[in-house]
């Protein structure tokens, strides 16, 4: 099962309140594809699928009737996990998350190594 959405939206408050800008997104994203490239589910670290695209709108996009403005962060997965696939049939998850690391920005990440 392929699922496609937004990850990280410039200027848009997450679940916990976080709000990037779009330069942000774009290194976070870098980091992500370059180093973690993980796909679990709930932060489990448990792998229930691979990424097939990620990337960074370059101008405003329409998707799902939604508008997303320029510098959003976009992903789709292949989910191979057959109760996950389950799970998101029934509408048990609705969205992409970023496991938070403890850095206070994405230089702190770099000078300790992590990009």
């Amino acid at each position: 099962m392929i699922v496609k959405g937004a990850v990280l939206i410039p200027k848009i408050p997450d679940t916990v309140g976080d709000v990037l800008d779009e330069e942000t997104i774009r290194k976070v994203s870098l980091i992500f594809n370059r180093q973690v490239n993980l796909i679990d589910v709930q932060h489990s670290l448990q792998t229930i699928g691979s990424i097939l695209e990620s990337y960074i709108c370059d101008e405003e996009t329409t998707f799902k009737g939604n508008v997303y403005p320029k510098g959003t962060w976009f992903v789709s997965v292949d989910v191979t996990d057959q109760e996950i696939q389950q799970a998101l049939r029934d509408g048990e998850y609705t969205g992409f998350s970023i496991l938070a690391a403890p850095y206070k920005s994405v230089e702190d990440m770099r000078r300790k190594g992590v990009n």
